[in-house]
């Protein structure tokens, strides 16, 4: 019986070490990307509020993360929440944001997208050279 214990424990525990170690985001997808978030309509109450589009911009280093909405600029931290075959989701927590920001790095194209907040549609940035 006790053997039977070692032998589980010992079989779990690397597993239980890999399960732990943080993902980290690749140093060829730092740098800056650049899109633009298309027009929408705002519910005011009474009525809609037709809200202009805007160019925004992301910039990942390897610990911070910093987006540029028209001319509001916010800094903030990441962690990689998910790594896929193609993709990396990115958890941003945005200093003087109650909401995170979420974005999805593709691998392949030097693009990323950004989820937008409700009722913000979302966005495809592709990189730029700075």
């Amino acid at each position: 019986m006790m053997k039977r214990f070692v032998f589980l424990i010992l079989a779990f525990v690397p597993f239980l070490l890999t399960a732990q170690k943080p993902i980290e985001l690749k140093k060829k997808f730092f740098g800056s990307y650049e899109g633009q978030i298309s027009s929408f309509q705002l519910d005011g109450g009474n009525d809609l509020i037709d809200v202009d589009s805007v160019p925004i911009r992301v910039s990942i280093s390897q610990s911070n993360v910093q987006i540029t909405i028209g001319k509001q600029m916010n800094t903030g931290v990441y962690s990689v929440l998910f790594e896929g075959d193609k993709y990396f989701v990115l958890d941003c927590r945005i200093e003087g944001q109650l909401a995170g920001e979420r974005l999805v790095v593709y691998k392949h194209g030097k693009k990323i997208s950004r989820e937008g907040l409700y009722p913000q549609p979302n966005t495809f940035l592709v990189k730029v050279k700075d």
